[in-house]
């Protein structure tokens, strides 16, 4: 009898321990949401910040910064929450590019702005984003091996992505100490699971494919999306397909309109049938960037490559209703 207690509690308390085990990544604040968004430039700011997205400003709608800069005037470090005053991406620095555009402005901004104001999503939560994004960055940079991110690099990638890669290594200027833009994804997205709980995740890239050409080491567009969704869970200690993962349409065509492309991701962005299909995740979810505004040059005519102030606040939207479908 005495065995046969014995065995009873030892089971009880190993399945305890592992019930802790599992849920130990859960630790943070339950009304403490946060979402992770990754991508190249129309996830980074294309679009110029404008009066009503400084309007549109909450406490209830936090950033997790991630590269240390001076951020809508203010000094912003690595690793701190702020509220999440444009720009949230680019730094104060950076605010007009090459072509003498204004630029800044994330999706991630009224992703945010409109979760905080949905009727579905509870009033006592907030909302919190960790977004890494740089312009030109083809899926291979966010991979989690280094290996395939330095052949990259290497190879085929562009003075931009360098940079982009740069910014985000521990070498670079300004001592950012991350080994990479995954790594600096999971670095923080850690610390966020302190703070709060990782409830979906959000990508624009596509423009670029997976490495400005073709597969890579084996790879398709499809496929590294789903290494890199896998990776991240794995890392964050949060169980197989478990969050859902959205991504966006990129512009294409040649209207003033977006017509909702599918980039050079070989067909996965052309329906949300064929990302799942391209990816093997059953819980990919699309959003069309069909009808959104593109931006246009100092000239007026349009780049057809990135959305404009009024496109990228869409994308914004369309990201925070297809989470708030599937979350809330």
């Amino acid at each position: 009898m005495k065995k046969i207690l014995t065995r009873i509690l030892t089971g009880f308390f190993l399945t305890g321990a592992l019930l802790f085990s599992a849920c130990k990544s859960d630790t943070g604040d339950p009304k403490f949401h946060v979402y992770i968004a990754f991508g190249q430039s129309n996830m980074q700011g294309p679009g110029a910040i404008e009066d009503e997205d400084r309007a549109n400003v909450t406490d209830r709608f936090k950033i997790l910064n991630v590269i240390a800069d001076t951020y809508a005037g203010e000094s912003r470090a690595k690793s701190q929450w702020y509220t999440a005053a444009p720009p949230l991406i680019i730094p104060d620095s950076g605010l007009t590019n090459w072509q003498g555009i204004p630029i800044g402005l994330s999706p991630v901004g009224n992703f945010g702005w409109t979760l905080t104001q949905s009727p579905r999503v509870p009033a006592d939560l907030t909302i919190g984003v960790i977004a890494v994004a740089n312009g030109d960055l083809g899926l291979a940079s966010f991979s989690k091996d280094n290996a395939i991110v330095q052949g990259y690099y290497n190879s085929s990638a562009s003075d931009t992505v360098k940079q982009g890669i740069n910014r985000y290594k521990a070498y670079s200027t300004g001592g950012n100490g991350y080994d990479g833009l995954y790594q600096a994804i999971v670095r923080n997205a850690k610390l966020a699971q302190e703070t709060g709980v990782i409830k979906g995740i959000i990508v624009h890239q596509g423009e670029s494919g997976i490495a400005n050409s073709g597969t890579i080491d084996g790879f398709t567009w499809g496929t590294m999306f789903k290494a890199i969704y896998d990776d991240l869970l794995a890392d964050l200690g949060l169980p197989a397909n478990s969050i859902p993962i959205i991504a966006g349409q990129t512009y294409g065509g040649q209207e003033n309109t977006s017509i909702g492309g599918a980039g050079r991701t070989d067909g996965a962005l052309a329906s949300e049938e064929a990302l799942r299909t391209a990816t093997g995740l059953p819980n990919v979810h699309l959003i069309s960037s069909a009808g959104l505004p593109g931006r246009t040059n100092l000239q007026g005519g349009y780049d057809y490559t990135h959305f404009s102030a009024a496109g990228i606040r869409g994308l914004g939207l369309n990201y925070a209703n297809k989470m708030i479908e599937l979350v809330y």
